[in-house]
């Protein structure tokens, strides 16, 4: 301890000034005390390993001012100076209890390691808890992470009000690289932007069983850019998870997280801009979350899922506020290949997908601009708005909004419940190359009311449809029940408003027993509001992706 003016403290100083305890990093690391206080007034450009409780706080323009904690105008700089094989700041901690280090308002830059398995900006493992708080990580190169890379089941790397952008990754997680069990914690105003990974991952890799917890998205006052934003890859610009990596991504209750403007530039192969999930146990929750305006060359411009992986996409049970859009959206996402496919999305091989209460709107890409199923994939889509999906523009309309399974390819499914759907500029809806009668279409509960064919299919269909409502009925085929072909008779489609009005079929039209909800509707309505003037015609649940209930005041601008 050393006592200024009989006051005790329990931190030392760092800077130029002759008031200043050290003016170096290492000497401060390694004394007793618990806190160090770093001045902005030079660039730090120590390089060591740490392996002990410590906590770097920055941003003071004197010593002086360090003491009285009067924080400056200026983050203090810890550079690599672009030297070779030079990760900026190291921790690992191999002491009994887990070490916590802090790294609070500091600029982080110019680390250059692109030795094997090399990190550029700050590498975590061993048993240590790292936070990095109000920083900035940018202008850094590795192998595996170029701005931050956390490795091993006792480390955890938490971000708190830090951008990470401008990093660059010759292999893996041009913003973070996680893997072999280690903990990666981003909070909702923090931001992974505008970084590059040669191979998988440009804003975030994960693999081998990483869990990451992020709720990125948002506002910051004088930043540009938020959320997961701007990254590319060769695949998943945003983010790419393998070999079992946990995905939990959650919206606050007044800011969406955000997957949005990443690009994937794989050309043979699905590419996934915004995600790319594969792997047995690799998994994603999206709640309240934004998939928005990724692109990709190939297959999969929002998002792709295959190999065993897993995603489920739905708002909070406790809805949001976030004015008058919902609170899950898959919008704008675009495939730019002649030959691309799923817009939206691309699932395959075994994948498991669920996608409910969201917005899917202006996806495209040429051939399917929704979603395409394929080889033992299964989609379950449920109390979705699908509007307005069409062709990137090089064709029109796109061919289809929605795929089935490739020629001879093994079974996949598709179950297609309480769903809206209007506007698109498909071809067709459901396709199903079904030649050897093995791919599934459950559509229940349901709107369709466009242009073009509902059900496309090439071979005997393996198909049901019930309970809904739809614009043509001659493309439809197998197991066909109670269907519709009246206007359903929005509120007010003009305006976007695609609720039932009180006049529309759709109200009170269905049971719930074969394909029963498993959420509410888009708006966060309970399913099942039985309206007394309406006679229940199989039960009191309402067709499409909203529940009519007069007396609720919505939350997405809909009076």
């Amino acid at each position: 301890m050393i006592s200024i003016t009989g006051v005790v403290k329990s931190f030392v100083t760092v800077g130029l000034g002759v008031d200043c305890d050290f003016n170096q990093l290492f000497e401060a690391y390694q004394s007793n005390e618990l806190e160090v206080r770093v001045t902005n007034e030079q660039v730090y450009t120590n390089n060591f390993v740490m392996d002990k409780f410590k906590s770097f706080k920055g941003g003071y323009d004197s010593c002086m001012d360090a003491q009285a904690d009067v924080l400056g105008s200026e983050k203090s700089k810890w550079s690599g100076l672009n030297a070779n094989n030079n990760t900026v700041i190291e921790v690992a901690a191999d002491l009994p209890i887990v070490a916590t280090v802090i790294i609070e308002n500091f600029e982080v830059y110019d680390g250059n390691n692109v030795s094997a398995g090399g990190a550029g900006g700050i590498k975590v493992s061993g048993n240590s808890n790292v936070i990095i708080r109000n920083s900035i990580v940018y202008d850094n190169r590795g192998v595996e992470g170029g701005g931050l890379h956390v490795y091993g089941a006792d480390a955890t790397l938490r971000l708190e009000n830090t951008e990470v952008h401008s990093n660059q990754a010759t292999g893996y997680g041009g913003g973070v690289y996680c893997s072999d069990g280690a903990r990666l914690i981003i909070d909702s105003k923090s931001t992974i932007n505008n970084n590059e990974a040669t191979f998988n991952g440009g804003g975030i890799f994960g693999g081998q069983g990483c869990e990451i917890t992020n709720a990125s998205g948002e506002l910051v006052g004088g930043r540009v850019y938020f959320g997961i934003i701007y990254n590319e890859a060769n695949k998943g610009g945003g983010i790419y998870l393998q070999t079992g990596a946990q995905l939990n991504v959650t919206g606050t209750p007044d800011y969406p997280a955000q997957i949005s403007i990443n690009y994937a530039y794989e050309d043979q192969q699905p590419s996934g801009g915004g995600l790319y999930l594969t792997g047995v146990d690799s998994t994603a929750h999206l709640i309240n979350t934004e998939v928005n305006f990724n692109g990709s060359i190939n297959h999969g411009a929002g998002m792709v899922v295959t190999d065993q992986a897993s995603l489920v996409m739905s708002q909070a049970a406790t809805g949001c506020s976030y004015g008058e859009q919902y609170c899950s959206e898959m919008k704008s996402n675009t495939g730019y290949g002649l030959a691309a496919e799923g817009g939206a999305g691309y699932f395959s091989d075994g994948s498991n997908v669920q996608i409910s209460q969201t917005d899917i709107n202006s996806n495209r890409s040429n051939l399917v601009s929704g979603f395409v199923i394929n080889d033992s994939a299964m989609l379950r889509l449920e109390g979705n708005l699908i509007r307005d999906n069409e062709s990137n523009g090089n064709q029109s309309p796109a061919t289809s909004l929605i795929h089935i399974g490739a020629a001879n390819s093994q079974a996949a499914q598709l179950d297609f419940v309480y769903n809206t759907v209007v506007n698109n500029d498909v071809n067709n809806f459901f396709t199903a190359n079904n030649i050897d009668n093995r791919q599934v279409l459950n559509v229940f509960n349901s709107i369709i009311w466009d242009n073009g064919t509902v059900f496309n299919f090439n071979g005997p269909a393996t198909a049901q449809i019930d309970c809904s409502i739809v614009h043509e009925t001659a493309s439809l085929s197998g197991n066909v029940g109670v269907v519709l072909s009246n206007d359903p008779l929005f509120i007010n489609a003009a305006a976007a408003d695609f609720r039932p009005s009180l006049a529309s079929d759709a109200i009170d039209f269905c049971a719930n027993d074969l394909f029963p909800a498993q959420y509410h509707d888009l708006n966060n309505v309970l399913r099942g509001y039985d309206m007394a003037s309406v006679n229940n015609a199989f039960g009191a649940y309402d067709a499409g992706a909203f529940e009519y209930a007069p007396d609720i005041i919505f939350r997405h601008g809909f009076d």
